[in-house]
């Protein structure tokens, strides 16, 4: 809990007991860049003391990747640099934040969406590229009769959030959506209702986080009335969007490897082999 100090803090006689000890922890006297070697020298000292009675006690923090000090930029960005728009916009997040969480994971339809893996996540651990919310399109046509959409989105949103959360730079956070096709037809009807209302959740809150969004297998016809479909999305997401019939390509956008796939059986089997979160999230209710 060592800090620089911070002008006009000091231990005075009015101060109650713990004021005093947190006024106490704060580093004083230094130079700019000596503060990091003082902590290192103070966590030494109590180590060596070895006193039960003041262990060593380390509370580190940071702002996490959707505090407004690290999330400010990518509203700025998706607003063009228009402050009073990206203001309104980060504004209305913070509201919809606070009314959406927390979200009840036991809810049985929630819970139908994540055992039926409709929504779930491929983490690879890539160095380069970010984790993929994984979305089975034919498993959620088969829920849609009896399901509410909002399901749906909710488990889209747990799956973001916990992708999110793992960026190794809380300023930078990214995630990759990959909508499996597997098994639809223009036949059965590609129907992008759901979708619609994913991306309403989606693109005010989680503004410049997504990295890739992927859709395979579409076959040559689909492929051609995709913008029309997609209309609802704007402009800059849709530089996103990779729709293709091609595995390889699937592979180099998400960073997957195609041996790996190919030995999994397909996409689907290969998300079931690297989710890292799937079963958590699944209770008995």
């Amino acid at each position: 809990d060592l800090t620089a100090a911070v002008e006009g803090i000091s231990v005075s006689s009015d101060d109650d007991d713990e004021a005093k000890k947190n006024k106490a922890a704060v580093l004083t006297g230094k130079k700019a860049g000596e503060h990091y070697a003082a902590i290192l020298d103070k966590i030494k000292e109590v180590k060596k003391a070895a006193d039960a009675a003041n262990p060593l006690v380390l509370s580190l923090e940071r702002y996490g990747w959707d505090a407004r000090v690290n999330s400010w930029p990518r509203f700025l960005v998706a607003r063009e640099g228009q402050v009073p728009e990206a203001m309104m916009m980060i504004q209305e997040h913070e509201a919809w934040r606070d009314a959406k969480f927390p979200i009840d994971l036991t809810k049985k339809g929630l819970q139908d969406v994540f055992k039926a893996k409709a929504v779930a996540e491929v983490d690879v651990g890539h160095e380069d590229l970010p984790p993929t919310v994984y979305v089975n399109f034919s498993a959620l046509q088969k829920l849609e009769a009896d399901h509410d959409p909002q399901d749906v989105v909710d488990a889209f949103i747990v799956y973001t959030e916990l992708l999110l959360s793992r960026s190794a730079d809380p300023r930078a956070p990214k995630a990759s959506q990959f909508i499996d096709l597997t098994g639809v037809s223009i036949s059965s009807g590609l129907r992008v209702d759901i979708l619609k209302q994913v991306y309403g959740a989606f693109e005010p809150n989680y503004p410049e986080t997504l990295h890739k969004m992927v859709m395979y297998p579409v076959s040559t016809m689909v492929k051609k009335t995709a913008g029309m479909l997609l209309s609802f999305v704007n402009e800059n997401t849709q530089k996103k969007f990779v729709i293709t019939d091609d595995l390889d390509v699937v592979c180099k956008e998400l960073g997957w490897n195609k041996a790996d796939v190919e030995s999994c059986g397909g996409v689907t089997e290969f998300m079931h082999k690297h989710e890292k979160d799937g079963e958590s999230l699944v209770f008995d209710v």
